[in-house]
């Protein structure tokens, strides 16, 4: 969905990016101009004339539909979707044509903004409220942005503010099934000559939840706190230095009797991670062909998680108090101290710390904009017991260097070519891995947009994978290595579309389609049968069978009357294996498995801040196939309607000189999920797992704007 075209928000961005007096503003001359994007070129670009097609949501489009975080977020751009992957431990998986979360890159002001650690659940903790509009494009971007880009970048961005400001917001949800979700936020926004900064916080509450009458959960408990800071300030002329902090402190818990301790549980999947994230970047512009930036991130994560089941505990203690078979109920009864302590040695402790610096220069000459930039990457992870010998934490680590160029060359008033690469050296692949790419934009009139592009991206062994921390048969863990030989991964997508704005409508009507087609060679895949590595506790990450996905969006965004816009898309998935693969007893398929065919939205807002603003959102899942690989068991899903509606008021100067918004909606409202959950205890596959993952919920909320 392109939401770009929101006048207000849009004028506001202009009028700063192109200097605009009040006046100009005023009288309607900018109302023909569209909004700035930079991810599809890494150079400041109007979203209508750049030759990369950028998918743009700004933030009064998450407030017109309620959101508050990156995963709601995404239910805005076609062919994006959050799936859920268990119902104990809440991982997660961000989908973008049809690819998994591990082919997109997530970036912050265009610095990595995960670790591999943090992406395994990073859709549910990075929330909104710092954001000041998301830009997606689709596609291989390794030529700009390295590993990860396959499927293409989501980048969240923040912009210095233009005036002083105060927002909190307090909101409470209750969803079918008794579970209650808080969430309170606030930010504060400072714009001063010399230096302006912003501070925001974030605070989500989610009690776990039963769909079934098992006693264990399908929705896991969270609780999440965020907060943060960003300064900007202009040392000298034509100079900006920004800083920024983030702190956060997320935790999942999962499985049955939520209220003791995790080793006391029959099932008990936990996650905390506390998240340290700080940035700086400065620009300049040395003349007016040639400026510059220089970026510099780190990331540090701690996360203490804990896989462990009651039963696997009380086992462990019988034969290490030097029984044999099977643990009896007298030995249970008896020494709940000795398997506390074992359940104890299942806590792990990670540490996980990443270091991105970032150099690129841009030079304007005639018809062409050069740019050239070198960027480095090191990740370091430290994984063993919290509790326990230390002598058992390993270490890995890897970085990752690498050099780009890009030229956007105008060739006339109506064309204009991208072309580029980036040359990679990492340290767990052999050589130098060099990554092309090429796009075209072509007016054919002043209505309708032509492009076409050439991509590619690739992937390498990262340091994290979510395998190594989930205990096997008798408590060891799992240990997740490289087979020799293993070659990273590699994708190509080619691109075409066209983009129609009707002369009739008055730039009200935009009319989009597009093509995606990516090879994906040498996918990653994990043997966990200890054929390869002749033992059972080690697994192999090996190179598994190429795959080909056609992806065809279609989007209208439509401007009604200056109270009603619509924006309705409807985007067809193909993901296919080159050969089939046996997933579960009487499933041999070459599909991709968790991938419906068929995704659909439509949006409808309405504003009338003398009567109600509201808005209503559905959302198609089209039929998938979906497996339980632990319960052998498979079946081809039914389709999903997810339809969310809302109403908000707003109260001009009720609060002094404070606005005060009520809101009051329902999600989900016609309660679409799955329906043959397992209800079986800690014996049920929490893998067997699809479709929308919140129940039926209904929220109110009250914000005051100052």
């Amino acid at each position: 969905m392109n939401l770009q075209f929101r006048l207000p928000l849009a004028l506001s961005l202009l009028a700063a990016a192109t200097s605009l007096t009040a006046d100009e503003t005023a009288s309607g001359d900018a109302f023909d101009l569209d909004p700035l994007v930079v991810t599809g070129t890494r150079t400041e670009r109007i979203i209508t004339e750049t030759p990369v097609k950028t998918e743009l949501l700004l933030h009064g489009d998450l407030d017109d539909y309620n959101i508050a975080t990156l995963k709601d977020a995404l239910k805005l751009v076609p062919t994006a979707r959050f799936e859920n992957d268990c119902q104990n431990c809440g991982l997660n998986q961000i989908q973008l044509l049809g690819l998994s979360t591990d082919y997109t890159a997530f970036l912050f002001d265009g610095a990595p903004l995960y670790s591999g650690l943090a992406k395994v659940y990073g859709a549910d903790i990075f929330p909104s409220v710092f954001v000041d509009r998301i830009e997606v494009v689709k596609g291989g971007s390794s030529a700009l942005y390295g590993p990860e880009a396959i499927a293409g970048v989501v980048n969240l961005i923040t912009e210095e503010p233009r005036s002083d400001a105060f927002a909190t917001n307090l909101s409470l949800e209750s969803l079918k099934g008794g579970a209650e979700e808080l969430e309170y936020s606030f930010s504060y926004d400072r714009a001063g000559e010399s230096l302006s900064y912003t501070v925001y916080g974030m605070l989500q509450d989610r009690d776990g939840l039963d769909l079934t009458t098992d006693g264990f959960t399908e929705l896991p408990e969270f609780e999440n706190t965020v907060l943060g800071f960003q300064t900007w300030t202009k040392p000298v002329e034509d100079s900006s230095l920004s800083f920024s902090y983030q702190y956060m402190d997320q935790a999942h818990r999962g499985g049955d009797q939520l209220h003791l301790p995790e080793e006391r549980a029959r099932v008990a999947e936990s996650l905390a991670h506390e998240l340290h994230l700080a940035k700086v970047h400065w620009s300049q512009r040395l003349s007016s062909e040639i400026d510059y930036t220089l970026k510099a991130s780190y990331i540090d994560i701690e996360r203490r998680s804990y896989y462990g089941a009651r039963g696997d505990l009380e086992q462990r203690a019988f034969e290490a108090a030097g029984n044999e078979g099977d643990v009896t109920e007298a030995f249970i009864v008896a020494n709940q101290s000795a398997i506390d302590a074992v359940g104890r040695s299942v806590w792990g402790l990670t540490r996980n710390d990443v270091l991105y610096l970032d150099s690129q220069l841009n030079w304007r000459l005639d018809r062409h904009t050069l740019s050239a930039g070198l960027q480095y990457r090191f990740e370091d992870l430290k994984d063993g017991p919290l509790f326990g010998d230390p002598s058992q934490t390993t270490q890995d680590d890897f970085s990752n260097t690498s050099l780009f160029v890009q030229d956007q060359w105008l060739l006339g008033e109506k064309s204009e070519l991208v072309y580029g690469g980036r040359l990679d050296r990492h340290d767990n692949v052999d050589g130098t891995i060099f990554s092309p790419r090429a796009a075209l934009r072509h007016d054919l009139n002043d209505h309708l947009t032509l492009r076409g592009s050439w991509s590619t991206g690739f992937n390498a062994p990262g340091a994290f994978n979510e395998d190594r921390h989930i205990g096997v048969s008798g408590g060891e863990a799992i240990v997740l290595n490289n087979t020799v030989g293993l070659r990273e991964e590699r994708s190509q997508t080619f691109s075409a579309g066209a983009e129609w704005r009707p002369e009739a409508s008055g730039d009200a009507l935009i009319l989009h389609s597009q093509l995606h087609y990516t090879t994906l060679q040498d996918s990653f895949d994990v043997d966990d049968s200890g054929e390869l590595s002749g033992d059972e506790g080690i697994w192999l990450r090996v190179n598994g069978p190429d795959s080909k996905v056609l992806v065809w969006e279609n989007n209208a965004n439509w401007q009604i009357n200056e109270r009603l816009q619509l924006d309705a898309g409807l985007s067809y998935i193909r993901g296919r294996f080159d050969d089939p693969i046996e997933r579960v007893t009487g499933l041999v398929t070459r599909e991709f498995v968790k991938r419906p065919e068929w995704t659909g939205h439509l949006g409808l807002s309405y504003e009338n801040q003398d009567f109600l603003d509201a808005h209503l959102f559905l959302s198609y899942t089209g039929s998938m196939i979906a497996t339980g690989e632990d319960a052998d068991i498979w079946r081809r899903t039914p389709s999903f309607l997810v339809a969310d509606v809302g109403v908000s008021k707003t109260f001009g100067q009720a609060l002094g000189d404070a606005d005060l918004v009520l809101r009051a909606g329902i999600e989900n409202l016609f309660d679409q999920r799955q329906k043959d959950l397992q209800d079986n205890g800690e014996d049920r596959d929490v893998t067997y797992l699809y479709g929308p993952a919140k129940p039926r919920s209904a929220y109110l909320s009250i914000s005051a704007l100052w």
